[in-house]
């Protein structure tokens, strides 16, 4: 799997129960060999403010030197080991994500891939959510063949408009020149929301960056406004509204 790059794209929510909602927009991700931070275009910050800064505390728990960047590919190693993954001959880890942005850094899925020999083996899906800033943790194996199934319990809490009764069902293609993701949520066998991304590759250099500024500058803080833009929607609307719950246990 080639190294760094930019992933260009929309992603969406669509609400089918109680009541329908649906939305959608520009996104902008970073594609980042987490085992070649070196060879990172000098447009993006490292433990500094900026534009775009790699900071080591927006990823799992752990310092915040400089230096503690490179172990982002080892953490990320370790926490799918934690949830069962053979790590023994995973070679590559790449973190599809937002960057720090002006500052400010929020991303409702982060997602780590972890390959062995340029095939994807596993996807470790970091979930977070606001205001709570908690995150959660999930496991998915990746097939072979490109295209992965997989559904799990939900276990962590991220919209109080949706309950932790859920079932979640994943469809992922493998990142390529195209990426996409759908995430579906079902309650008693009956689909009830999903979510999904649709990504065009592209490459990472000073034109790309600056063209990702120029195009969404506050990317970051767009997102948080939508969330709480959206949830007064559904208020509006007059969507049950269930309470926050802890974790049902660490993730699948």
């Amino acid at each position: 799997m080639a190294a760094h790059a930019i992933y260009r794209g929309r992603v969406g929510h669509q609400r089918l129960k109680p009541k329908p909602h649906g939305l959608h927009y520009d996104i902008q991700y970073f594609w980042l060999d987490l085992d070649a931070l070196a060879e990172l275009p000098a447009q993006i910050r490292r433990e500094a403010f900026g534009a775009f800064s790699l900071r080591r505390r927006d990823y799992f728990k752990g310092c915040t030197a400089v230096a503690c960047i490179e172990d982002l590919a080892e953490a990320a190693r370790q926490r799918a080991a934690q949830l069962g993954a053979d790590v023994s001959n995973i070679d590559q880890v790449f973190l599809l994500s937002p960057l720090a942005n002006w500052g400010v850094y929020f991303s409702p899925l982060t997602q780590y891939y972890l390959y062995q020999q340029d095939q994807p083996r596993y996807l470790l899906a970091e979930v977070s959510n606001t205001p709570w800033n908690e995150r959660h943790h999930y496991l998915v194996p990746l097939t072979a063949d490109g295209v992965t199934e997989f559904s799990h319990a939900k276990n962590f809490h991220v919209s109080p408009f949706n309950p932790l009764d859920m079932q979640y069902h994943w469809r992922i293609e493998a990142p390529a020149e195209q990426f996409n993701l759908l995430l579906q949520n079902s309650r008693q066998g009956e689909k009830v929301f999903s979510a999904w991304f649709r990504l065009q590759r592209e490459p990472l250099d000073a034109s790309s960056i600056r063209q990702m500024l120029i195009r969404q500058p506050w990317q970051n803080v767009q997102v948080v406004i939508r969330i709480y833009w959206q949830a007064l929607k559904l208020l509006v609307k007059g969507l049950p509204f269930y309470s926050h719950q802890k974790p049902k246990d660490q993730s699948v």
